[in-house]
C-alpha cells in the first residue's frame, strides 16, 4: 500500500499557505462581485504604486541634475538622455485622466508655503512641473484624490 501521509501533509502546506497569502482554499467559493472588486483593487494598488514610483524618479533625476549642473532644468525634458531615458506615463487611479508622459508647466508663484496650490491646478492628468529659486515641486496635475484620500496633486514620490 502507498504511503499517502506525505501527500496529505503537502496538501495541507498548500491550503494553509493560500490562507495565509489571502487566497481561498479548494471548495469554497466566493461571489464573482467579491472577486471583481479584489482585482479592481489590486490593480488600483498597482497602478498608485507605478504613479509614485515614477514621480520619485522623476524626483531623483531633478535633484541628480541640480547636484552636477547647478540649476533646476527649466523643464523635465532637459533631463534626457544624461539624467532619464524618457518622461515615464503617469495613470491616475480613480480619475478619469489618460495615462500620459506629457507635462504642465506652472509659474513658480503657484508654490505657497512650500505646497502646490491646488485651486490654481489645471487638472490635466500630466506631470506638474514648478520651481522657484528655493524650491522644486514635481507632481501629479490632477485634483481627484488618490485611493489614500488625497488629491493626487499632494502625493510625493515613494524612494
Amino acid at each position: 500500500m502507498p504511503d499517502t501521509g506525505g501527500i496529505v501533509k503537502g496538501m495541507a502546506c498548500v491550503a494553509a499557505l493560500a490562507l495565509l497569502a489571502g487566497c481561498q482554499t479548494i471548495g469554497e467559493e466566493r461571489p464573482a462581485v467579491e472577486l471583481d472588486q479584489e482585482a479592481t483593487d489590486v490593480d488600483f494598488q498597482v497602478k498608485e504604486s507605478k504613479a509614485l514610483s515614477h514621480l520619485a524618479k522623476l524626483e531623483t533625476a531633478v535633484a541628480d541634475y541640480y547636484k552636477i549642473e547647478h540649476k533646476v532644468p527649466a523643464k523635465l525634458t532637459d533631463l534626457i538622455p544624461k539624467y532619464l531615458a524618457d518622461i515615464p506615463i503617469v495613470e491616475i487611479v480613480g480619475a478619469r485622466h489618460k495615462d500620459t508622459s506629457a507635462v504642465q508647466y506652472y509659474p513658480g508663484d503657484i508654490i505657497l508655503d512650500g505646497r502646490i496650490d491646488g485651486t490654481r491646478l489645471k487638472d490635466s492628468g500630466r506631470w506638474g512641473y514648478a520651481y522657484t529659486e528655493k524650491q522644486v515641486i514635481i507632481f501629479i496635475d490632477c485634483t481627484h484624490r488618490n485611493p489614500k484620500g488625497l488629491p493626487w496633486y499632494q502625493a510625493r514620490g515613494i524612494y
